[in-house]
This record gives C-alpha cells, sequence and structure tokens, in this order.
C-alpha cells in the first residue's frame, strides 16, 4: 500500500495552534501571578503594622508555635504567609508543634473561640520577597531560608519591630547586625519561643535567632539588673 505523503502544512497549522494556546496560557498564568502579587502588596500595604509576614512559608504551614505565640504577646491581628511557589496549605498535620497548648493560647488571645485565628490567616503564593520591599510589617519571620538567599535588604526596608529566623542548620542567615537591628535573648525568654528542632548533641541550642529593632521595646534592660551586661552582649554580639 502506497504511503500516503506527510501534510507538512497540516503539521504547522496544528504546531502554532499548540504554541498559541501555551501562550495564552502562560499569560493566563501571568496576569493570575501578577493579581496576586498586587494583592499582598494591597493587603500589606493596609495591614503591614499589624500582620506577621512568614517570608518564604513554603508549600505548607508548619511549625508556626512560636510564630503563634509573637503574635498573641506583640497583640497582631494577621498572619501572612508569603512565598514563590504556585500554593501555600493551611492545613498540616505539623502545622503545631504543641497543638494542645496553642489551642489553649488562641483560646485565651480570641475569648474562647480559637477558630477565629484562621479568619486571620492570609497567604499570598507566587511573590517574591523583594517585591514587598518598603513596606511596613510589625513582625518578619524567616523559616528554612535556602542558601544564597539574601533578603537583608528587603528586610529591612520592611522595618519590622522583630525578625524570628527560625531553622538555621544549613539554611541562610540574614545578617542585621549593624543595620539598625540588634540580636536579643531577654525577649526569646519574655515571649516564651522555644527551641527549633535543636541539635541534640547541644542541649542548650535554640536553632533560632531574634533580632530587635534598636528603638523598639527594650524595657526589659532598662529595669534589670544586669542592665550593663545585656547592652555588652548586644554590642559584641548583636
Amino acid at each position: 500500500m502506497p504511503l500516503e505523503p506527510f501534510d507538512f502544512v497540516g503539521f504547522y497549522n496544528l504546531l502554532n495552534c499548540l504554541l498559541q494556546l501555551n501562550y495564552i496560557d502562560d499569560q493566563r498564568q501571568g496576569i493570575t501571578a501578577m493579581k496576586t502579587n498586587n494583592a499582598a502588596i494591597a493587603f500589606l500595604s493596609e495591614y503591614g503594622h499589624t500582620s506577621l509576614v512568614n517570608l518564604g512559608a513554603g508549600r505548607m504551614l508548619n511549625r508556626i508555635d512560636n510564630h503563634i505565640r509573637l503574635m498573641t504577646q506583640l497583640n497582631l491581628t494577621y498572619y501572612v504567609g508569603i512565598d514563590c511557589g504556585p500554593y501555600i496549605k493551611l492545613t498540616s498535620p505539623n502545622i503545631f508543634l504543641d497543638s494542645h497548648a496553642m489551642t489553649e493560647l488562641l483560646t485565651g488571645y480570641y475569648q474562647g473561640e480559637p477558630q477565629k485565628f484562621w479568619e486571620g490567616v492570609k497567604v499570598f503564593p507566587q511573590t517574591w520577597v523583594e517585591e514587598l520591599e518598603g513596606i511596613h510589617c510589625a513582625v518578619v519571620v524567616c523559616q528554612r531560608v535556602y542558601p544564597d538567599c539574601r533578603w537583608e535588604q528587603a528586610i529591612l526596608s520592611m522595618t519590622p519591630k522583630l525578625v524570628l529566623q527560625e531553622d538555621l542548620h544549613g539554611c541562610e542567615r540574614q545578617q542585621l547586625r549593624g543595620r539598625g537591628y540588634v540580636r536579643t535573648w531577654i525577649k526569646i525568654r519574655k515571649y516564651g519561643l522555644q527551641p527549633f528542632r535543636p541539635w541534640p548533641i547541644f542541649p542548650w541550642e535554640r536553632n533560632l535567632l531574634l533580632w530587635r529593632r534598636r528603638d523598639f521595646g527594650d524595657e526589659e534592660i532598662l529595669v534589670s539588673r544586669w542592665k550593663v551586661l545585656w547592652r555588652l552582649c548586644e554590642w559584641f554580639i548583636g
């Protein structure tokens, strides 16, 4: 049976159609991402002053116990998750390390209605940290930051009162020393922050850092009998 000649024109038209569909899909994704980014910027521009912002939250919120402690201690309203990935899941079996303690804490904070916490959770996937430069936020959290991700400039421009860094092993530490921030140990104790997956070979390790903006809340130091010691620690280490 003789072979029919290959229809180059038909193949070209089909290929061109597929390319156009792919282009349209890319455009739609770009529009969606832009809308998401604009939503994050718009929301934080209005509510950043009462928000804790988790930079690089990942595709699933998890182990946010210390974040909740900071939210309740500073009387914040919103928990905001930012990530460049396509989605951020709110449901996770590891959302809290100590579910019982967090339920009690949220029950007290929301006057018997802990579920209200979820009304204040806002997530913005497809959003890059650098896009938030210049938008003030009350607290910034960096959890498991990939190596070579340097967000200092963006964080400093957000002028947060506190910056919490967790899960430091093998991850990039944001260096804020000498830029208007000091490391604080006394506030780790004040807010009851718990160690974040510390190495068992170092029982004193917390695997977290807490930075305080120099002009924010140093009353604990001012009234401490160890005021000079704390100031020396800030000067040498912070």
